[in-house]
């Protein structure tokens, strides 16, 4: 981020852009490519070269084997590995690309050479350029400068880490190293063809540590602040600056590169005529090299020049001071100042007055050796929350738990809980939100909200905080122990989905830390402090009203929230009582199959002197197959003979009969 934002302030001064976009991870010539789209756009736009560096180096360590391979491999698994790199030279519209390639052995100097010329035609056949990082030292027994020079476009020598982060302390580019390595390597070469890298950066060593620890110089001056270093100077014979200081234990070194060493190490490229110069690395550097780019050769400086020079301006970067993963932030800016003169021989020099202040992140609980503490997330939840509880309690151990404020409000006994049995908690949000999605208001009412609740609820407030959306992925225990080395607390989470992997695995987890020798401790003694410092109590007489409003408004709208959820149960059983009584019914009277309807019907007939035919008649018309109902009527037409008389007698046996 400090680099982009660098870029940014200052595209109008910088012709060509180096990122870290390519590595050759093996050798197969295979790529590992990290573009920033962002990047592109931003050079389009202010008309920036870009040439991607193209690296063998993968994680924090160098692979010489991977280009070894490569120049002694095959013809066609170099063509390959070319016509790669261009496709991303291409969609990226880049100049070229600059190769930093480190370690290899010298055995393989005359396949390297072949195939970095073979590389530089490939390149030039498509109109781009080929840049060469060259390290002073043993890394020039593998380059052949006087071959590769009629091919390579530029050489860029990296005239920086004369001490390097696994060496004692000590200058990272002094004057007579800086002068005496530009002056060897341009010696019965074309000047022009070199660009000199000057570095602007900073180490900190601790003393008897294995590896230093890479800073800008806003993390420098933040060190020397916090430590209430009295000054620094930038003197001879080194014109390098350095401090020493104390942190609890442990010593300190800190050496660094800032504008005044820039200005004359400038000055030198300049006087040998080189081709050009590089900043090493963007974004870590001393704002003020910006301004020092105008200053004339001879440091003749007039007020309007010197003055942003001298002044230390605290800018919006952050620092980082301390070890550990526990975070303190200290919003504070204060500038600084030096004061800057001219030596006897010509040489810029500088005493530091002040050191300027940034805003700074405050890392603690680096702990002993073998003191890790273990922290859950999420919580709490009523299923796995109270299982995990047994477990610490069974092994005695004492764990945090950073709780949402819409879990502890649902499950105050949980919460209390926690605390009665000696754990330490932590806000986690309210809503469990993305913070970095949010406006600062929201983020203030989701810890507001739930330090109010926790207040509540415990009668304690807290200072620790850990903000949502932590990894936590993979299988548990494994995970643990492959991640152990790299810092003291371990993440788990006890809510937010099914936690029975880690139930299962927290017994196995604790046994292991015990195996291994380590102390399963609370976050405050990582802290080198007490557990009421991180959760103090809440006095009675302090914020009374604002606790009694908090809790009295917390109370109601619980009470809201399980009346709400009680009445959608309720409504809810009752619409699936309803439905599933109209099914009952619907099927109950459902309608039978589709039957053909007939119509009563009446049949009138006229009898006249009938009496030997009509009751014969009469059973014909009734012995009729029509399905629906049927009456005849006789109409008696006066007949003379016993007609009549012979209708009643049937009648009498027959309903559907009438005269």
């Amino acid at each position: 981020p400090d680099s982009y934002a660098s870029l940014e302030q200052h595209a109008s001064q910088i012709t060509h852009l180096c990122p870290e976009w390519m590595t050759v991870t093996n050798g197969m010539g295979d790529l590992q490519i990290d573009g920033d789209t962002r990047l592109l756009k931003l050079a389009a736009t202010k008309g920036i070269a870009l040439m991607p560096l193209l690296t063998n180096l993968v994680g924090d360590v160098w692979q010489p084997e991977a280009i070894e391979n490569l120049a002694h491999g095959p013809p066609s698994r170099q063509d390959r590995f070319i016509e790669n790199v261009l496709s991303v030279l291409r969609n990226a519209k880049a100049l070229g690309v600059v190769i930093d390639w480190q370690q290899i052995d010298p055995a393989y100097k005359k396949d390297l050479t072949k195939f970095i010329d073979k590389f530089a035609d490939a390149l030039h056949d498509d109109n781009k350029e080929l840049w060469l990082c060259v390290q002073p030292g043993q890394e020039l027994d593998y380059i052949d400068l006087d071959a590769l020079s009629e091919n390579v476009d530029r050489f860029v020598a990296m005239l920086f880490d004369e001490t390097s982060d696994t060496d004692p302390p000590g200058p990272l580019a002094s004057r007579s190293w800086f002068e005496g390595w530009i002056r060897v390597l341009l010696q019965d070469s074309d000047a022009k063809q070199w660009i000199i890298a000057i570095g602007s950066y900073g180490y900190d060593w601790t003393i008897g540590g294995k590896k230093a620890e890479l800073i800008s110089f806003s993390e420098a001056m933040s060190r020397a602040n916090d430590a209430e270093i009295a000054s620094a100077e930038v003197s001879g014979p080194g014109f390098s600056p350095y401090f020493y200081f104390q942190d609890e234990d442990k010593e300190h070194a800190v050496w660094f590169l800032d504008a005044v060493t820039f200005l004359n190490q400038l000055r030198e490229v300049r006087d040998q005529k080189a081709g050009g110069f590089a900043l090493y690395r963007l974004g870590s550097e001393d704002p003020a090299i910006w301004d020092a780019l105008s200053v004339p050769r001879d440091f003749k400086f007039d007020n309007q020049t010197r003055q942003p020079l001298e002044l230390i301006k605290s800018t919006d970067t952050i620092t980082d001071v301390g070890d550990g993963e526990i975070v303190t932030v200290d919003e504070d800016r204060r500038d600084g100042t030096r004061k800057l003169a001219v030596d006897a021989d010509g040489y810029l020099t500088a005493k530091y007055v002040t050191f300027a202040q940034f805003p700074t992140l405050y890392h603690q609980g680096a702990g002993g050796e073998h003191q890790v503490a273990i922290t859950f997330d999420d919580g709490p939840d009523p299923r796995w929350t109270p299982k995990i509880l047994d477990i610490l309690k069974a092994a005695n151990v004492k764990a945090a738990f950073f709780l949402v404020g819409v879990n502890a409000e649902r499950y105050p006994g949980l919460v209390r809980r926690i605390v009665n049995e000696g754990h330490e908690i932590g806000n986690h949000t309210y809503y469990h939100p993305n913070l970095a999605l949010c406006w600062p208001e929201h983020i203030r009412l989701e810890l507001n909200a739930t330090q109010l609740l926790l207040e509540t609820i415990t009668g304690r407030a807290t200072t620790l905080f850990r903000p949502p959306y932590a990894a936590d992925t993979g299988p548990t225990q494994q995970r643990v122990k492959q991640q152990r080395h790299d810092g003291s607390v371990i993440l788990l989470h006890d809510a937010g989905g099914d936690r029975s992997q880690t139930v299962e695995a927290l017994p196995r987890i604790l046994d292991w830390l015990h195996t291994r020798g380590d102390t399963v401790v609370p976050l405050s003694t990582l802290l080198g402090t007490t557990r009421d410092a991180v959760m103090p109590p809440v006095l009675g007489n302090a914020q009374s009203l604002t606790r009694l409003v908090s809790s009295t408004g917390f109370r109601v709208y619980h009470s809201i929230e399980q009346f709400l959820w009680a009445f959608m149960i309720v409504a809810t059983a009752l619409v699936v009582i309803r439905t599933l009584i109209v099914v009952w019914l619907a099927y109950r009277f459902r309608r039978g199959p589709k039957t053909d309807f007939a119509e009563p019907i009446s049949v009138l007939m006229a009898a006249y002197n009938e009496e030997k035919v009509i009751a014969e008649t009469l059973r014909t018309l009734l012995a009729t197959d029509y399905k629906g109902e049927i009456e005849v009527v006789v109409v008696d037409d006066g007949s003379r003979d016993r007609t009549a008389a012979e209708i009643e007698r049937v009648a009498g046996s027959e309903a559907r009969i009438r005269l």
